[in-house]
């Protein structure tokens, strides 16, 4: 899971008390129709898409892999290429940044971004919560350090065959996703 720059969901949040305002303000005289399951209007679409960027706090890995699904359907939108051996855009990016920068900056709005609790920016208490995430972690017997120091401190796990293959397991998975709620909830 990433730790690092995350942003209040603004757009949403506008979109849906725009929505509630709304509610029950309709003309008498205008008829009322029903609406298509499925069907939305530009604005929520957007909204939609906007809350797809926003990860939670303590996202599953289907929701990190639906938003940068979506991330990188935009940079091939905008020509990259998957690169043949696997590797997706991400890859064919890396291979040639240069080329492919330009789509890439026209997808930047769509970016994912980590839950506004685990950015340094906007949580004052982020180190100590790193460090609450850490001793989670060792808890459930997976070793981790604290790489970087101030805005830049991340926590990855140590660099032993065992302690990766437990830390990627799907149990490793959830003691970090338990282990990053537990400590960035405010309290």
């Amino acid at each position: 899971m990433l730790v690092g720059m995350r942003k209040a969901n603004l757009i949403g949040l506008a979109a849906l008390v725009a929505s509630l305002a709304a509610c029950g303000q309709s003309d008498p005289a205008e008829p009322q129709v029903a609406a298509l399951p499925g069907a939305s209007s530009s604005a929520s679409a957007a909204a939609s898409s906007e809350n797809l960027r926003q990860l939670p706090l303590g996202a599953t890995q289907e929701e990190i892999d639906r938003a940068y699904d979506a991330w990188y359907a935009c940079w091939t939108k905008h020509g990259v290429p998957s690169a043949p051996d696997g590797g997706g855009p991400l890859l064919s990016y890396k291979k040639n940044q240069k080329k492919y920068q330009a789509a890439v900056d026209a997808c930047a709005d769509q970016e994912p971004l980590n839950p506004p609790e685990m950015d340094p920016q906007q949580n004052p208490d982020y180190a100590d919560n790193l460090r609450a995430e850490k001793a989670c972690l060792e808890g459930h017997g997976i070793k981790m350090e604290i790489r970087g120091t101030g805005d830049d401190a991340s926590l990855w796990a140590v660099d032993t065959k065992a302690n990766l293959a437990k830390a990627n397991s799907d149990e490793g998975m959830e003691f970090y996703r338990q282990c990053e709620i537990s400590a960035f909830t405010p309290k």
